[in-house]
């Protein structure tokens, strides 16, 4: 029998400016992993070397960055010759850290030049050409969904199939020019993907460290799932309509709770965090969620990070249903309290109705929080201003403010583009709390007062607000019902006061919270 085809996914290193960055199982990686061992069987070895995982407990200053994984090639090729992979797959989902995963791809080619490195995720989906075009050390990209276009690739290198007619590829023709082969149709049904089989990386350095990733989480150790993928939404700033064409497909209820009782049962999982773009989407599927789970008296609790809708105000009997279930924060996508600027950005936020949610929430003992971005192109400081004010109205325990960030493949890209905003394509190590370009309006330094003030304010403004006899009484008191309540409300208040007594001692001690930069200089040409 022909050698075994030995299969290695990599899951690279980071640079980033804070230390207290983290990364949660790289489920992308591990889902193409089993699928591909359930696709061929015993006729391949698969694994992920995961170089972050490998040294992030550890991080290690590097010039402005702290590098989080193993970077040494010198260890890097060690564990590769352990491995003698006949093809190697990255994972680039973020454009902040492709520079990292380029270096990866170039210690791999150095050491195997012939074998076929292969780049995947959401930022090599959205520069595939450019990718193939620039930089020799990549040869293929797999584009948007991998599991099926990647076995089909390893199919063709084994002659099975022809290269040049698999969908979903980006490869160098003979002229070194980029080939983009049509895309592949995206997978109808999910519960043809088996379960990701977690046992492929380390899973009790996930264990340790998700808690930290999700800082405001109550029990642990937090595991992450996925129940459907896409989002139908067409927001400015997001580039998930680009991805996955505004399609939202779930898993069935039965493929999701094999997954998070096997979390539980397997790795002890004691918080389930949901990272789907859109988790709320179908009301029917959230009850029959929810029933399963106050049903079968899981040990578990639930936290969602993104995907919540304002329709929750006006259906009172699931809201009491997810928190029996183990929901205990809610916390919405607001984005702006300006009707002007919401409707710029896509947005269709009903902020009478976010209001009126968070408010129940509260009656019934939820967390709440809420996402706000500022300094979109065309915002004023009065818009700005606005949603801060919103924000501060509201009876949210938490408020995250960020500041808008033109990512790669997003409709607010183009537009920082067309107006010649843009200072950088891609910065080393960005992360969404500060900003690095100026708008139309603002600076991007001035946009980063703001928001470190409306951040800091926070903190301040809640504790007062708390001290009035009739918010304690119907937004604090009713999370109160257990000593587990009232423990993971001082670890809340904790955690806000180390975070803003941080960000006062580095300004204070000269070191700006938000690394200073070189401030952009308008065109001329937008001045008039």
């Amino acid at each position: 029998m022909d050698k075994k085809m030995n299969i290695v996914f990599i899951h690279p290193y980071i640079n980033v400016r804070d230390k207290n960055i983290y990364l949660s199982e790289p489920l992308g990686l591990i889902s193409l992993a089993t699928y591909l061992k359930q696709a061929f069987g015993s006729e391949i070895n698969v694994s992920i070397l995961d170089l972050y995982a490998l040294g992030a407990d550890t991080p290690r200053r590097k010039g402005e960055f702290y590098v989080k994984g193993v970077d040494d090639k010198g260890k890097v090729h060690e564990y590769l010759k352990k491995r003698e992979p006949d093809l190697i797959g990255i994972g680039c989902c973020f454009s902040g850290y492709f520079a990292e995963a380029l270096e990866v791809a170039d210690m791999c080619k150095e050491l195997y030049p012939s074998v076929p490195v292969v780049m995947g995720g959401a930022h090599a989906t959205l520069e595939a050409e450019k990718i193939i075009l620039n930089y020799p050390c990549v040869d293929f990209i797999v584009r948007n969904e991998g599991e099926i276009t990647l076995e089909e690739l390893i199919r063709g290198l084994r002659g099975e199939l022809t290269v040049k007619t698999i969908s979903g590829l980006c490869f160098r023709d003979s002229d070194h020019s980029p080939i983009l082969n049509s895309p592949r149709e995206l997978i109808r049904d999910l519960d043809i993907l088996p379960v990701p089989d977690r046992r492929f990386v380390d899973m009790e350095h996930y264990k340790r460290s998700n808690h930290k990733l999700f800082n405001f989480s109550r029990k642990k150790p937090v595991l992450t799932v996925m129940t459907s993928r896409g989002c139908p939404y067409e927001c400015l700033f997001c580039c998930s309509k680009n991805l996955w064409k505004r399609r939202w497909r779930p898993k069935s209820m039965e493929r999701i709770f094999e997954e998070i009782e096997m979390l539980v049962s397997e790795y002890g999982a004691r918080e389930i965090c949901i990272l789907d773009d859109q988790f709320i989407l179908k009301k029917e599927r959230i009850y029959a969620f929810c029933d399963y789970f106050i049903d079968k008296k899981t040990p578990v609790s639930f936290s969602n990070i993104a995907g919540l809708s304002v329709w929750l105000a006006d259906d009172e009997k699931l809201l009491v249903k997810m928190r029996r279930a183990g929901f205990y924060k809610l916390t919405l996508p607001v984005e702006s309290g300006n009707p002007e600027v919401l409707k710029f950005i896509k947005k269709n936020v009903d902020l009478d109705q976010a209001a009126r949610l968070i408010s129940k929430a509260n009656k019934l003992g939820y967390w709440t929080g809420a996402f706000f971005i500022i300094g979109f192109p065309y915002e004023t400081r009065e818009q700005i201003m606005e949603t801060i004010s919103f924000a501060y109205g509201l009876k949210l325990d938490l408020a995250h403010f960020f500041v808008a960030q033109p990512y790669i493949g997003t409709e607010l890209y183009e537009i920082y583009k067309k107006e010649k905003l843009l200072g950088e394509d891609i910065i080393k190590g960005t992360f969404i709390f500060g900003a690095w370009n100026d708008t139309l309006e603002m600076t991007a330094e001035e946009l980063n007062q703001i928001q470190k003030k409306a951040s800091r304010g926070w903190i301040k403004h809640k504790l007062f607000f708390y001290l009035k006899p009739q918010n304690f009484f119907t937004c604090l008191l009713p999370k109160f019902k257990t000593p587990a309540d009232f423990r993971y409300s001082l670890l809340i208040l904790g955690m806000l006061l180390i975070r803003n007594f941080k960000s006062a001692f580095k300004e204070k001690s000269g070191r700006p919270g938000i690394l200073k930069r070189k401030r952009y200089q308008k065109p001329e040409s937008l001045d008039t």
